[in-house]
C-alpha cells in the first residue's frame, strides 16, 4: 500500500472486507442448508439388504450398509451446517460492529486506518460502547439511508434481546407448556441474527461512506 494512501481510503476497504468475508460466509452456509435440506430421509427409500460381520454376535438389529450410509451422510451435512452458520454468525456481527465503530470514530472526529476487533478463540469481543448492539448513530440525520439503518438496527436489537430471552428461559429448572413455547419462539427470531447483522452492516458501510464525504472532500482540496 503507498505511504500517502489516505487514511479514509484504507479505513473503506477494511470495512469492505469484512462485508466480503461476511457474505462469502453467508453462501457457505446456505449451500451447506441446502445440501442438508437434500438429504432428507423421510424423502429417501432405504434399500433393505443386510451384510453379516464375521465373528459378531447374533443381533435383534440387522446391519444395513444403505441406513449406515446414509446416516452418516446426514450427520455430516448438519455438522458442516451448524459450524458453517457458527462463523456466517460471527462474521456478520463482525461486519456490523466493526462498520459501526468506525462511523463512531469518524463521527467523533477520529481518523482510524482500520477497524479495530479484539478476537478471542471463539470470535471476537465487542467494543463496549456498542454493546449490546450497535446505538443509534447520531450524526446521520441528514444521510437519505439513515431511516432504513436504523430499521436494520432494531431487527438486530430484537434477535439479540430473544436469543437472551431464550436462554434464560432454558437456564430455568422447570418451565411450563407455554413458557417452553415461548423459548422455541424466542430461539426461532434469534436464528435470525446473522441475516439481521448482515444487513445492518450493509446500510451501514454506505452510512460510512457518507460519514466520510467531509475527510475526502477536505483531501481534494
Amino acid at each position: 500500500m503507498p505511504t500517502n494512501y489516505p487514511w479514509f481510503e484504507s479505513l473503506t476497504d477494511s470495512v469492505f472486507a469484512l462485508g466480503a468475508a461476511a457474505r462469502e460466509a453467508q453462501a457457505a452456509y446456505r449451500a451447506a442448508v441446502l445440501s442438508c435440506d437434500a438429504m432428507d430421509l423421510d424423502r429417501l427409500r432405504p434399500v433393505d439388504g443386510e451384510i453379516a460381520i464375521p465373528g459378531r454376535a447374533p443381533s435383534s438389529v440387522p446391519v444395513r450398509p444403505h441406513d449406515h450410509v446414509l446416516y452418516r451422510i446426514q450427520d455430516i451435512h448438519r455438522t458442516h451446517r451448524d459450524e458453517l452458520e457458527t462463523l456466517y454468525s460471527r462474521a456478520a456481527q463482525e461486519y456490523a460492529y466493526g462498520t459501526a465503530w468506525a462511523i463512531v470514530r469518524v463521527l467523533d472526529g477520529h481518523q482510524p486506518t482500520a477497524v479495530e476487533l479484539k478476537r478471542t478463540r471463539d470470535g471476537f469481543t465487542i467494543p463496549t460502547e456498542l454493546a449490546p448492539v450497535p446505538p443509534t448513530l447520531y450524526g446521520l440525520e441528514r444521510w437519505t439511508g439513515n431511516t432504513a439503518l436504523e430499521h436494520a438496527r432494531q431487527v438486530l436489537e430484537c434477535c439479540d434481546r430473544a436469543g437472551c430471552y431464550g436462554n434464560e428461559l432454558a437456564a430455568q429448572d422447570y418451565l411450563a407448556d407455554h413458557e417452553a413455547a415461548d423459548m422455541h419462539d424466542a430461539w426461532d427470531t434469534a436464528r435470525g441474527l446473522p441475516d439481521a447483522a448482515y444487513t445492518y452492516g450493509r446500510h451501514a458501510e454506505d452510512g460510512l461512506k457518507f460519514a466520510l464525504l467531509k475527510a475526502r472532500a477536505t483531501h481534494t482540496r
